[in-house]
């Protein structure tokens, strides 16, 4: 038996295009990733991302708003005012962890596949 709130969700994404659901799943996790609260380094990278991406009003940005149909603008604006409220900033403690000098590898021959420039 489906419960009521998987009967919404299934009644939303029948009213909605494919297109639509991706491109707010994009937003959506945009401002997930903003919030990460962890110490995970890359999780910190991924949270750093997004926040400028979602304060920048770029291109790419503006066209997923489009596509999402979600006033770009608008969107850029409420995120920025959330930004000057430390709702989504980088804490001092996730600085420290992005700004920590990455230990040399110590076998010859082997490397560690890093997709950052962290």
């Amino acid at each position: 038996m489906q419960s009521d709130k998987s009967l919404v969700h299934w009644k939303y994404s029948m009213d909605k295009s494919p297109e639509l659901i991706l491109f707010r799943a994009i937003i959506n996790q945009a401002l997930h990733d903003a919030m990460y609260d962890g110490v995970y380094k890359y999780h910190i990278i991924d949270k750093r991302e997004a926040i400028t991406w979602l304060i920048s009003n770029s291109k790419d940005f503006q066209l997923v708003c489009s596509w999402a149909e979600i006033d770009p603008g608008i969107a850029c604006r409420k995120f920025t005012e959330a930004m000057k409220l430390d709702l989504y900033a980088l804490r001092e403690d996730q600085t420290k962890i992005l700004n920590k000098q990455r230990k040399k590898y110590k076998h010859k021959g082997k490397f560690r596949l890093t997709f950052y420039d962290a």
